[in-house]
This record gives structure tokens, sequence and C-alpha cells, in this order.
């Protein structure tokens, strides 16, 4: 069957309704998992899309381990931000009492969330300058399943645009359905015996989105200085929302 599949765990952070009361356009921000399955539809996914331009948070060795299967013409359009993934290394320091036990899970999981942030702002201010340069552009981001760093990198975005934290976390805990591992991913989990790491749980997004305000301050201030000025960040807001009923 997997040849049938489109790119997995693909969705479109558009028609979202802002704070302006307005909502934002379709076609610009797409979050999914990392397409490493090629195929017509893939193909034609990826064709269908304005200037595409595809960022991958995979870590370095985690993008070796399993490479896109981008064709060579798309390939100039993608951009490696290396998030290195943290989780399965938190977790390896669980002892076997604790691996039973939802709390100590979440806990590490909240953990590997505020990792990716104190560690990478760096990179995020890296990936709101792409988006900043490129407003014309699809753009297309990534990790391995697309639900944590993808998700979170997501969360930043809709919180950006004012969208309502209620819509932000339903969009997160979608990948709870739309994410379909492959048998390799399944295989790997089962070694760790943590189902866990196949799903996503709001605390884990909160803890994430916590870190990020204490170490930054809000989003719109993180980004106003990425862009330089708030003139220059409320064109960019207003370009890419949809015009007022």
């Amino acid at each position: 069957m997997s040849n049938e599949m489109g790119i997995n765990n693909l969705r479109d952070l558009g028609s979202k309704k802002t704070s302006e009361n307005t909502t934002i356009r379709k076609g610009l921000f797409l979050r999914c998992a990392a397409p490493t399955e090629w195929n017509k539809q893939v193909k034609n996914q990826l064709v269908a899309l304005k200037k595409p331009l595809i960022i991958d948070f995979r870590g370095v060795q985690e993008e070796k381990n399993n490479p896109s299967q981008i064709p060579k013409e798309f390939l100039s359009k993608r951009v490696h931000l290396p998030i290195e993934p943290k989780v399965t290394e938190l977790l390896r320091n669980l002892n076997e009492v604790n691996r039973s036990k939802k709390t100590e899970i979440d806990k590490i999981f909240q953990q590997a969330y505020r990792k990716y942030t104190i560690e990478n702002l760096g990179t995020f201010e890296e990936f709101f300058k792409i988006l900043f340069d490129n407003p014309d552009s699809t753009i297309m981001f990534h990790c391995t399943a697309g639900k944590d760093r993808t998700g979170f990198a997501s969360a930043l975005i809709l919180s950006l645009f004012g969208v309502a934290n209620e819509t932000i976390i339903d969009d997160y805990l979608l990948s709870n359905r739309t994410y379909k591992p492959t048998q390799k991913v399944k295989g790997e989990v089962q070694k760790v015996g943590i189902k866990q790491l196949l799903k996503v749980d709001e605390s884990w997004l909160n803890a994430g989105l916590e870190e990020f305000s204490e170490r930054v301050g809000n989003i719109r201030d993180f980004c106003t200085k990425i862009i330089n000025g708030e003139n220059r960040l409320k064109e960019y807001l207003d370009y890419c929302q949809n015009e007022r009923e």
C-alpha cells in the first residue's frame, strides 16, 4: 500500500482563524513527516506547491540514516536545520519501574520539548528568517514523524498569527490520528518498548512553549527582532492572511 500514500502526516496550517479576525492563507505553511518514500502521489503533491522550500529539522545522523527521496530538481529548495532528537536518549535513562508509568514518560517528553527550545533558539531564529525572506513560497517543514519538532514549530507559527490556543492544541494533537508509522519505525519503537513514541500529548507541547516564553518572551517580540521592526512584521503577517470577510 505504501505506494498509494502521499506525504505522511501532511497538513496545511492555512484557513485557521487569526487574531486579526481573518484566516491564514492556504498553501504557505505545510507540516509533515519526512518524505522518505517517493512515489507519483508524493511527486504530484510537491509539483503542485508554489515555489516550494523544504525545511528538514531532523538531526544530522537521523537524516543520513533515512535520506529524503527528493528528486534533484527539488534538492536546491531544501534547507537542513538540524534539531537533534532528544527523546530516545532521555528514555534510555528510565529504569524498568518507571518505564511503565505514564507520568514518568510524560516527564521525559516534557523535558525533551524543553531541550528542543533551550538548545535550538538559533535554529528557530533561522527558521523564521527563512519564512520572512520567502513570503511567496510554500514552506514545507518536517522532522521524522512530523509530530514533535514539527508540531512545536507549527505551534510557534500559529502563535505568531494569534491563533487561539485551543486551535493550536487541536492541530498538534491531530498527529495522533494522521501519523502512520512505517514498519521500520514500528520496529524501532518496539525495541525501545515505549509506544508513546508514536503519539503526542498536550502537556509536552505546553512544556516547550512555556520554556520558549521564559527564554525569549513572546513569539511576536522574538520575530520582531528577527524581521527588524514591528511594521515589517505586520506587513508580513497581513500578507499571509486572507482579506477580511
